[in-house]
């Protein structure tokens, strides 16, 4: 006779590793408290009087505008999330998030929109969108502020010296020097994602670079400057464009000083009618911002360490 021997072997089932949890809205880096040099909305720099240095809390799901005449009702308040990956999209952005707004620039509250961000790597400067509406049409640009949907903050961590009194014989004096490019906004687009950008100022002239090489070409403008009599709470200093602009010549244009070492400029880049032809009928802007005729320069000082 055969004997059969039977062997039990158990069978252990196996348990799916856990689900790794998603990726933080905000990255460690950009958390923490953020100060607005600029916030661009509907081709309109919204960042002005108290809203000058106003600060944005980043916490890890999400970011606060905080309102600094109404301290119970943000300006914008964003619960975030990463957004899906769009395979139509062949260089997305790596912060691409969906949110949930609120405040007052919201007009549907809990609307589920859109928001990115990025730190630019020499600057330390936050360049962040949020959506407060829908967004229809063809965003111009990245990071822009010229639709009524989109706000365009440019953040950077220090808070902000107040904005000085004009004084066209001792700014004359301070502007001279190497400034980096903080904000570069172009028809309230911004463009300020190349490292290194600079403007340098000599007594007399003017040359914006794309690094701070010595022998570094021209990157958007250089020319003559000169200041004059303040506009009313603005300092006002007379370019003369020898190139990057769409004219050429005269552009009248505003400053303001925060402290010695942080310099904001508005300067017109296109004219029309007579005032094309004719330099000595350009008018210096009204607004302190960027659109569709105006660039903004937001600029801090270059210690001699850096050059």
């Amino acid at each position: 006779m055969f004997s059969l021997a039977m062997t039990l072997v158990a069978v252990v089932p196996t348990t799916a590793p856990p689900a790794a949890e998603p990726a933080p809205a905000f990255t460690k880096e950009a958390r923490g408290d953020w100060y607005v040099l600029a916030a661009h909305q509907n081709n309109k720099n919204i960042a002005q009087g108290k809203r000058v240095g106003s600060r944005v809390a980043v916490a890890a799901d999400g970011v606060v505008w905080h309102d600094p005449e109404k301290a119970d009702t943000p300006l914008v308040s964003a619960k975030c999330a990463r957004a899906a990956a769009d395979p139509t999209k062949k260089q997305a952005d790596p912060n691409e998030l969906t949110s949930i707004v609120t405040g007052s620039l919201c007009p549907k509250p809990d609307a589920k929109l859109a928001a990115r961000w990025q730190i630019t790597p020499d600057n330390d400067v936050l360049l962040l969108l949020v959506e407060v509406a829908e967004y229809k049409g063809n965003r111009n640009g990245t990071y822009s502020g010229a639709a009524p949907s989109d706000v365009i903050f440019i953040c950077q961590r220090k808070p902000l010296p107040p904005a000085e009194k004009p004084d066209p014989v001792a700014d004359a004096k301070r502007f001279v020097g190497t400034w980096a490019v903080l904000g570069e906004l172009d028809d309230a687009n911004c463009a300020r994602t190349r490292p290194q950008g600079n403007v340098v100022f000599t007594a007399t002239d003017f040359l914006k670079r794309g690094s701070y090489k010595a022998d570094a070409k021209s990157a958007g403008g250089e020319g003559t400057w000169k200041l004059l009599p303040p506009q009313e709470t603005r300092g006002r200093i007379d370019f003369d464009f020898k190139s990057g602009i769409e004219f050429q010549g005269r552009s009248p244009s505003l400053y303001t000083f925060c402290g010695d070492d942080l310099l904001m400029i508005v300067y017109p880049e296109a004219e029309k009618g007579e005032a094309l032809k004719n330099p000595e009928l350009r008018q210096p802007p009204t607004h302190f911002g960027s659109d569709g005729a105006r660039n903004m320069w937001i600029l801090r000082r270059v210690t001699e360490a850096k050059k």
